[in-house]
């Protein structure tokens, strides 16, 4: 709650507004209920200053004098004489309910606004931080919990702190001008009313917390929904090629019915919270009755004045609905409140130093120095590996699945941390520099191809403003795709639909090839990068890789050996090590490396043949 309040009040221009308009709308609440007294001594023609100055003791007359000084203050503010307040009373009536609406509108929509401001910043941090998190967080993050936490969470804030709030401000201010009205009115039994009224303290808490608790259990399973509708969307092939839409709606359904189950028992606590305080009120009312009813027939009151009083009493039931239906969303508001501040202060596991500066231009020297990764403290998988590229070499890594290649090429990057030791490039330790300026020099092309629900261009192009389209399409010709853009239906501005859904597995990968030559990078990795072109995309590519990789220092992760024949340096990778080293001629010619087992299984006739 006071988190909320406190985020609220960081918006102190619009929260002020706000503010000043609920005092509006107590104000005019306030007159509202005054004006009843009149209405009813005039109906029975009661004089209520000398009915309690006759029959009330000297504290009731003064009471009274105190009261009529109020009314008083009204007629003098329009300027109406007491015998014309009959005639005006209608439309002074007008006049105080148009203020009162008038003031309830800003309220709610400076509250409304205040709601907006606030949680788009929040949506907007949620999102840079989740964004600004290394490989290592989405790994372990599901998209469906994310997805919750960015969207239903932050949606539930908003009701709170846009509606919510501005119930809770405007309604306080309205049971406090209706406070001040009973007790002006007659204080003895406004003390009476309130006997009772602390006995809903203790429920109330209960309720809080019941709240709170099935509210964070409510997000929970929400985002268990979101997760299923995430994979089976993204997934849909598969399931659909193993005949699962049963087996994946049975799940769906199961997590939907969890899901129904928590919001039947928070539908349970918060429909509970309102009749509870009504009942509450409703006590209060029939003490009102007994106690107004003997004041009245020993003349200590007028008919109008307990009039007020009971009006009042009974129109505080309203305010005191809204704060607590208010406070039901603000207690499901905390617990979604906890869950983003969750990912909010998960520390950045990779991050610029203070000290961090700019890597200058390179030329694309890498070196590791006894380098040990483990994606997880008691499972290493990377040990000392160590080894130096020279400025524009290609270097191939070759091992089984598992080896712990791809983890190599990602560590360049900083996608990853190394656990030990150290890597630079030009001499420069990749941890000194900042992470921007160090991926900005490197291009990446993975297996897993990512392309984006947009046009050609803006894909090839991603990321870089104002590129003139001829660069695009010299990219796109190096990477053998310019020919199938221009079939499409719009050539290089045709949408291409959520991961490019509709292009082939080989248009994407050369596509994603694109992407990385247009940013021209020192250092280039491809991984995997042409597993899924057919023979004739891959001769094609291949050749105009080997004009690319002349100019700069370039990663290649593959298992097919013939995409790899002319690195420069073949780093075989066993068990997280490099267990052997050298150019393909070098590596082939002994007998029992492992290089040469990989190379046999590809290609059994040479090995025949060298026999």
């Amino acid at each position: 709650m006071f988190e909320l309040l406190k985020l609220t009040l960081r918006e102190k221009k619009w929260v002020t507004l706000a503010l000043l308009s609920t005092f509006g709308v107590a104000l005019f609440t306030a007159i509202m209920m005054n004006l009843v007294q009149p209405v009813i001594d005039e109906m029975f023609k009661a004089n209520p200053a000398a009915v309690s100055v006759s029959a009330a003791p000297a504290s009731g007359a003064a009471a009274a004098e105190t009261k009529v000084r109020v009314l008083d203050l009204l007629w003098k503010l329009l300027r109406i004489d007491r015998a014309g307040i009959k005639k005006a009373l209608p439309l002074v009536l007008i006049i105080v309910i148009f203020g009162k609406g008038l003031f309830t509108f800003f309220s709610s929509f400076f509250m409304k606004a205040v709601g907006n401001k606030v949680v788009k910043k929040m949506r907007d941090d949620l999102y840079a931080h989740i964004l600004s998190q290394s490989s290592g967080f989405f790994d372990r993050a599901t998209t469906g919990d994310l997805m919750s936490r960015l969207t239903n969470d932050v949606d539930r804030i908003q009701q709170a702190v846009g509606t919510a709030m501005s119930d809770i401000f405007e309604e306080s201010f309205v049971l406090i001008g209706l406070l001040l009205t009973l007790f002006l009115n007659d204080w003895k039994m406004a003390l009476v009313a309130f006997v009772i009224a602390p006995l809903a303290v203790i429920p109330m808490a209960a309720f809080s917390r019941q709240l709170k608790k099935q509210g964070r259990k409510s997000q929970l399973k929400m985002s268990d929904i979101y997760n299923l509708i995430h994979e089976t969307v993204t997934g849909n092939r598969i399931v659909k090629a193993f005949t699962m839409e049963g087996f994946e709606l049975r799940k769906f359904l199961k997590a939907s019915w969890r899901y129904y189950r928590i919001n039947l028992k928070l539908a349970w606590v918060s429909s509970l919270s309102s009749p509870f305080m009504e009942f509450i009120g409703g006590v209060v009312g029939a003490f009102i009755l007994v106690v107004g009813a003997d004041r009245i027939a020993k003349n200590q009151i007028s008919p109008g004045d307990f009039g007020v009083f009971v009006s009042t009493i009974f129109y505080m039931f309203t305010p005191i609905k809204r704060l607590s239906r208010a406070n039901n969303v603000v207690q499901q508001a905390v617990a979604c409140y906890d869950r983003v501040q969750e990912v909010l202060n998960m520390p950045q596991e990779i991050e610029d130093r203070p000290d961090a500066y700019p890597m200058p231009a390179i030329q694309g020297r890498v070196r590791f120095d006894r380098v040990g990764f483990a994606y997880l403290a008691d499972r290493p998988v990377l040990f000392d590996v160590d080894f130096e590229t020279k400025p524009r070499e290609t270097v191939a890594l070759v091992g089984l699945s598992g080896a712990g290649k791809t983890t190599i090429v990602n560590l360049i990057g900083r996608f990853y941390e190394a656990t030990s030791g150290t890597i630079t490039i030009d001499g420069n330790n990749i941890r000194d520099v900042t992470v921007a300026s160090l991926r900005s020099q490197i291009g990446l092309v993975t297996q897993e191809i990512v392309l984006f629900n947009d046009t050609v261009r803006a894909n090839i192009a991603y990321g870089l403003d104002d590129v003139p389209l001829e660069r695009i399409v010299e990219s796109a010709k190096a990477a053998e795709c310019h020919e199938f853009i221009t079939e499409l239906p719009q050539g290089y501005d045709t949408v291409i639909g959520e991961r490019g859904g509709i292009l082939s597995v080989g248009q994407r990968q050369r596509l994603a090839l694109a992407r990385a030559l247009l940013k021209d990078p020192p250092i280039l990795i491809l991984d995997e990068a042409t597993s899924a072109l057919d023979s004739e995309s891959e001769r094609l590519i291949q050749q105009a890789l080997t004009r690319i990789m002349k100019n700069r220092t370039t990663f290649v992760v593959a298992h097919r050996m013939s995409t790899i024949r002319n690195a420069d340096t073949i780093l075989v990778i066993d068990g997280g090590r490099i267990v052997e080293s050298g150019s393909h001629d070098e590596l082939v010619r002994k007998p029992r490396g492992i290089y040469r087992k990989l190379h046999d299984l590809q290609f059994p006739e040479e090995e025949e043949n060298g026999r």
